[in-house]
């Protein structure tokens, strides 16, 4: 049977390093790499029951996917009861799979949190953790950033931008900030999971299991130390998108829970136009500028505004009557020059007929004030887009006709070559 046993977990000031070992056929799902995870303040007093929790987050997954064993010395009592619930929502979301394995701990433990009545929320810098911080901004929550999720782990230049981004955030509304440093997408082998995984889930790896339960594991140290007694993760879809598979969901976050904690999947009733409204209404209301940071594509720390979800964002502040350039992107206006032809070329059919609706709706309710705005030449096609039908949207004509010259130099190219070679056949049979 395959195996993962967590030998020890060594506690050196802020930093938290796990000894494992894997045996059988999962072998292969890990990098070789140790897990290590770095926190803003000494973190030695954590009791090893909640320390061992972003390890075991993090292989509950494989665990569970390849019917494997997973052994451990200790684990908190509130996480250890929460773990059958959070599978029961992976096995909701993916009905054509198993989720199976076991989990065998030596120590069930009760921890309470050395203080109470304190929230934590993870925070990006992006536009879902934006509406969830201004929707509880009265609970004066301490801001969660991990390193090594986005950003990759190895990268402090493009780590700092963000970081200066979370910063300004954090002095403007006088909160706490804590950064944890993840190696936890470097010590399994993320690439190989996807491509065993990704044809039976339909989904890739870190988007549809990983990336929920994965962030959500960093916090329990923390919610130990600092008391939380909520840790607020934001939502990335709502009901409307229909049954979307991904890792971050009620179904699965609302149900996990470590030493007093309880974890709230924020803000799902909300669509993602509805949370861009609430950010710009709140701008526009209390004078503060806010900088949103939703790039995934750039390890550069900043908004390419070339990707879709840069689009995606830039497009529904502009159906607000905002400047996008006045919430980070700041070359919105060069990138949405090539909108339609980026947007239907790469063919993101399933975002765009979930979210896409949203946008064209406010931009069509908001139309006037988006032709004063200077961007409507290039946003008018999404005006008359059947979104529900996307793979049947025509490529502005300049790109029909180039890809009709290229197929044409491409076939004439052939017919030549195919030419040439006939010629030489001929010569060498002495025809």
């Amino acid at each position: 049977m395959n195996n993962v046993i967590l030998h020890s977990i060594i506690k050196d000031y802020n930093t938290i390093t796990y000894q494992f070992s894997s045996s059988g056929d999962i072998v292969k799902y890990f990098s070789g790499n140790m897990l290590s995870v770095e926190y803003p303040m000494n973190i030695e007093s954590v009791p090893a029951s909640i320390a061992s929790i972003p390890f075991v987050c993090s292989v509950l997954p494989i665990i569970w996917l390849t019917n494997s064993r997973l052994e451990l010395e200790s684990l908190d009592k509130d996480f250890f009861e929460c773990i059958s619930k959070v599978k029961a929502g992976y096995e909701s979301m993916y009905p054509e799979s198993e989720f199976l394995g076991s989990i065998e701990v030596n120590r069930i433990v009760r921890n309470e949190p050395i203080s109470s009545n304190r929230a934590g929320a993870f925070f990006s810098g992006g536009l879902d953790a934006m509406d969830t911080l201004i929707r509880h901004l009265e609970e004066k929550p301490d801001l969660i950033a991990i390193w090594g999720a986005d950003v990759k782990y190895d990268n402090a230049a493009g780590w700092q931008i963000v970081q200066e981004g979370i910063e300004e955030t954090s002095k403007k509304f006088k909160l706490d900030q804590v950064v944890i440093r993840s190696s936890f997408r470097e010590f399994d082998a993320e690439a190989v999971l996807h491509r065993d995984f990704h044809q039976q889930l339909k989904d890739g790896w870190w988007h549809g299991v990983k990336h929920g339960i994965g962030l959500l594991g960093h916090a329990a140290p923390l919610a130990y130390l600092r008391g939380w007694d909520k840790v607020y993760i934001a939502s990335s879809n709502c009901p409307e998108d229909g049954k979307v598979r991904c890792a971050s969901n009620p179904t699965i976050d609302n149900h996990v829970r470590f030493c007093g904690c309880q974890v709230v999947h924020d803000g799902f009733e909300c669509s993602r136009q509805d949370k861009v409204k609430n950010i710009v209404d709140y701008c526009r209301a209390s004078g503060n500028k806010l900088t949103l940071h939703v790039c995934w594509e750039s390890q550069k720390g900043n908004n390419c505004c070339w990707c879709e979800k840069c689009y995606r964002t830039m497009v529904a502040l502009i159906a607000e009557g905002a400047a996008p350039e006045d919430y980070g992107f700041e070359d919105a206006s060069k990138g949405l020059q090539d909108i339609r032809h980026r947007i239907l070329r790469k063919k993101y059919y399933g975002v765009l007929k979930r979210q896409w609706p949203h946008i064209q709706k406010r931009l069509i309710e908001n139309k006037k004030i988006v032709k004063r705005s200077g961007y409507w030449k290039h946003l008018k096609w999404i005006e008359s887009t059947d979104f529900s039908c996307i793979e049947k949207a025509r490529l502005p004509l300049i790109y029909r006709i180039q890809k009709m010259h290229l197929i044409r130099s491409k076939l004439a190219e052939f017919r030549f070559y195919q030419k040439l070679h006939d010629i030489k056949e001929r010569v060498k049979h002495g025809k």
